[in-house]
């Protein structure tokens, strides 16, 4: 089982640095700890606008999907936070975090054309509020209420 707290300073020295975004003054989150305290996922937001935030996620223990880690990332963003849409900006050469983007319900909306280096892509994804499963059809989780 899995807890689900706010991003705090503490916590964002064990998020590994290929998977930490850059720390700005506007970077907000959730993570998930299992039952030692271990670092189990992290889910940054930045780049906030009126109506949306880029999405920054790292994974270190899988299981924390089957435990209502999506519903609770975007419940932060959707409800908690207000926002109507979630973005995401991927390098195109990353086809895991691509494949796990559409996995949980990030489509893919442009491509900047070696916007991450010559050669390589940035993919742009975004998940609008109404069609995200996770917010709209919940399967009888419970938010934590995180700020």
């Amino acid at each position: 089982m899995f807890t689900f707290v706010g991003l705090q300073e503490q916590h964002w020295s064990l998020i590994p640095d290929e998977g930490r975004p850059t720390l700005g003054t506007d970077t907000k989150g959730i993570v998930a700890l299992d039952a030692a305290g271990t670092l189990a996922a992290a889910c940054c937001f930045d780049n906030w606008s009126f109506n949306s935030c880029h999405i920054h996620i790292y994974i270190a223990n899988p299981f924390v999907l089957r435990y209502g880690a999506a519903y609770e990332v975007f419940n932060y963003a959707f409800n908690t936070c207000g926002m109507g849409l979630v973005i995401g900006v991927t390098a195109a050469d990353n086809t895991k975090a691509l494949k796990f983007l559409k996995h949980i319900g990030l489509r893919e909306i442009y491509k900047i054309q070696d916007g991450y280096k010559e050669g390589v892509d940035f993919i742009i994804t975004q998940l609008r509020k109404e069609d995200c499963k996770w917010v709209t059809q919940p399967k009888q989780l419970n938010s934590v209420g995180v700020n």
